[in-house]
């Protein structure tokens, strides 16, 4: 025989009711009789086979036919809408139910128990529950008030946790029984298909575990009870009540934002019937708690949404205050940290680890973060039994016994992920979970399942290797944070993109300048040329047949700035040809050109200086560029430290990985610290160079030069005392 899973048994279509009501259906599209209880024989007086005869035509029927609410239901009625009045029959008052679901009319009869005092009391509390605004209060008045209107011996508020088990959190009970309080229930108690039918009914009765079910009689297969307030319960769910010495119990859904966040569940230890007004009091009991509570989570969540935006707004200030995202994100781990609430904090970015709090180590970070990927979590990821589930194949440690993760780049593999220690806690269940295969009877056959446990006792367990359980407050605070992480990074892109196109915009302005300002270098250099030319030679002129040597020294000054001018034009053209010309790049041996360099200088300022050369390697380069530089710089060298009394130079090179380094120091007159940023700046001089000639065009043809050669300049200066030059070429 095949065994039958408790999850797979159907519940909606049992085939019977209970023994307290009566079932009458009618097919809405001819009016005739689709389907009724056995017992309504008991209230009516018919014998022949009714079913497919028209309801109007049976005269034991009248009282239903003339009833309103069958009346209005075959006209206008929705579908799934239960309506509820009262009918006299045979002298005794009934309660009758009607509504229509999947093109049948249902009508369900039960007789009327009068109310007695305690469900008038209990009217009146229940008005109470409109101003609680506690949430332990509400849900501890609830069970007052339905222990007063049901006289039920317990009744209990069981809350749903997030993986389907449930948990008592409030209780009203007789003083000689054992409290369920915070006492937790497996899934299977109330299985997937029980959940989904509370959401459609939102009370069930079971008035006698013991009373037999009523089988109804049809011509259709299957009738859907699924809103009947009579059916007949699962022959497992019974013999669940009567393990647990339960003879009568009742059920009211309680729905918080369209889902089942819990239940009230009501046991008696011998039958007991609820009138329907009873059950439908406290119906209306638990829709103005869950509401009330509603009222009050809403409050709670608008509160801390408030202080949460806030701090999230904070955050972005601070996040946008860096230049770029991964810089933005490193410097501020801390901040994300503590906004999360938890116990560690790690950003994986361009391949680089930042953590903060109780984290593992950076190579365990990286295996975390491969699996994710390897896992393709698209959004977030939430496991507060990571380490338990994947210790093994990861090699954990328990600082991350639960995670939370989310991509910023998953392409790149750049994430966010969120650590929590391990918690020890203990569950109370109500009974150990095991179960025992079982032949029970389904009403015509015998099938085998699992029989529920035989024993409520409380059984506790130990939690280990786990961490606190992901809140949906948890969940929202981070996914807040990456909200407001996104929107920084989206921030920067759009800096950088316009950044980029100002860039651009910027380049191609000084694309313009540059070839005006060399169009314009070659004119200058062009058309002055041949007047400064003139002039030169009128002047040497004037000097051969002048004999006053007053006037002999004013032409020499003259003569001097001309050649001042010309050398100028030359610096200036030969800058302007740097930027275009293409150069053959080979190993360069500068020794020939440093020595002559240093007679040049010396002939030309100052015999006297001494000029010491170290060791000089080869580099790579144009040798008239290189030419260049080494004389721009000696020449520097030698010119601003020819007045010392005793002028020295000192020029060597080193071997640094790729490059070679040489230094050429001074004594001269140094450069003053507020014109260091602007040596390298076209005719800027120093303000302590006035009485030196020169055009200010020398250091940026260096400059130049060394960058076009993949190297660069710097330079370290002490005014009075001297400087060292520094330049970097490819070794190469």
């Amino acid at each position: 025989m095949e065994l039958t899973q408790c999850h797979n048994i159907v519940i909606n279509t049992p085939g019977y009711i209970q023994n307290f009501g009566y079932l009458l259906g009618i097919n809405t599209q001819n009016l005739s009789i689709a389907f009724y209880s056995q017992n309504l024989t008991d209230i009516f007086d018919f014998n022949q086979n009714i079913i497919n005869q028209s309801l109007t035509s049976i005269n034991c029927f009248n009282s239903i036919a003339e009833h309103p609410l069958y009346r209005e239901s075959i006209t206008g009625h929705s579908d799934k809408v239960k309506n509820s009045g009262r009918i006299t029959l045979n002298h005794l008052e009934y309660h009758i139910v009607v509504y229509k679901y999947d093109h049948l009319l249902y009508i369900e009869l039960e007789q009327v128990i009068l109310a007695d005092n305690a469900e008038q009391k209990a009217l009146k509390n229940v008005k109470n529950l409109i101003s609680t605004k506690d949430g332990n209060q509400i849900w501890n008045t609830l069970v007052k008030d339905i222990a007063n209107i049901t006289g039920y011996e317990r009744v209990m508020i069981y809350k749903f946790n997030a993986d389907a088990t449930g948990r008592v959190i409030a209780e009203e009970k007789n003083t000689d029984l054992e409290s369920f309080l915070n006492v937790h229930y497996p899934e299977s108690d109330i299985p997937k298909q029980a959940r989904q039918l509370y959401l459609k009914n939102y009370k069930r009765i079971i008035s006698d575990v013991e009373s037999q079910p009523v089988p109804i009689i049809s011509a259709m297969p299957d009738i859907d009870l699924s809103l009947s307030g009579i059916r007949a319960i699962s022959p497992v769910h019974l013999q669940y009540l009567k393990n647990g010495r339960i003879a009568s119990s009742f059920s009211i859904s309680i729905i918080i934002n369209n889902e089942l966040w819990g239940m009230v569940t009501c046991h008696h230890s011998t039958a007991r019937h609820i009138d329907l007004d009873g059950r439908i009091l406290s119906e209306i009991a638990t829709f103005i708690a869950a509401n009330s509570y509603s009222s009050y989570k809403a409050s709670l969540a608008l509160s801390y949404d408030k202080q949460l935006s806030k701090s999230c707004f904070e955050l972005k200030l601070q996040l946008l205050s860096k230049n770029n995202f991964k810089d933005s994100i490193f410097e501020h781990s801390a901040l994300i940290h503590m906004l999360s609430e938890t116990d560690g904090f790690a950003a994986l970015i361009d391949g680089q680890i930042i953590s903060f709090g109780d984290t593992p180590d950076n190579k365990l970070i990286i295996s975390i973060a491969h699996w994710l990927q390897s896992q393709s979590h698209k959004g977030f990821y939430f496991n507060h039994s990571f380490y338990n589930e994947f210790s093994t194949e990861l090699g954990l440690d328990k600082n991350c016994c639960g995670i939370a993760s989310c991509f910023l780049n998953e392409a790149q593999g750049d994430l966010m992920i969120w650590f929590r220690r391990e918690y020890k806690d203990h569950i109370n269940w109500a009974g150990r979970p095991e179960k025992e295969i079982a032949m029970l009877n389904f009403y015509k056959e015998e099938k085998l399942t699992y029989s529920p446990r035989q024993s409520f006792a409380i059984y506790c367990e130990e939690v280990v290797n786990k961490s606190r359980p992901w809140r949906k407050k948890d969940i929202q605070r981070l996914q807040k944070i990456k909200e407001v992480v996104d929107q920084t990074a989206q921030e920067f892109l759009y800096k950088t993109e316009r950044a980029n196109k100002d860039l651009n915009f910027l380049n191609e302005e000084l694309k313009r300048v540059n070839e005006e300002l060399d169009s314009y270098s070659h004119t200058i250099s062009h058309d002055l040329a041949t007047p400064l030319t003139v002039m030169k030679l009128n002047m040497q002129l004037m000097a051969k047949y002048n004999t006053d040597q007053p006037t002999i020294d004013k032409i020499h000054n003259v003569l001097n700035e001309i050649d001042n001018m010309s050398e100028m034009m030359n610096n200036v053209l030969r800058l302007s040809r740097l930027k275009h010309a293409e150069y053959n790049f080979q190993s360069i041996d500068p020794a020939d050109i440093i020595n002559k360099v240093c007679l040049d200088s010396k002939l030309t300022y100052n015999e006297d200086v001494e000029i010491h050369i170290g060791s000089v390697y080869p580099v790579i380069g144009e040798k008239s560029l290189i030419q260049q530089v080494f004389q721009n710089v000696i020449t520097n060298a030698v010119k601003y430290s020819s007045q010392k009394e005793t002028p020295q130079i000192s020029i060597r090179s080193a071997v640094e990985g790729d490059w070679i380094i040489y230094e050429i120091q001074d004594n001269g007159i140094g450069i003053p610290y507020e014109s260091k940023h602007d040596v390298f700046k076209v005719f800027n001089r120093m303000t302590n160079s006035k009485s030196f000639f020169g055009n200010g065009v020398g250091l940026s043809i260096v400059d130049n030069i060394m960058k076009k050669l993949g190297g660069s300049v710097d330079f370290e200066s002490v005014v009075d005392s001297g400087t060292t030059f520094y330049l970097k070429f490819p070794g190469s």
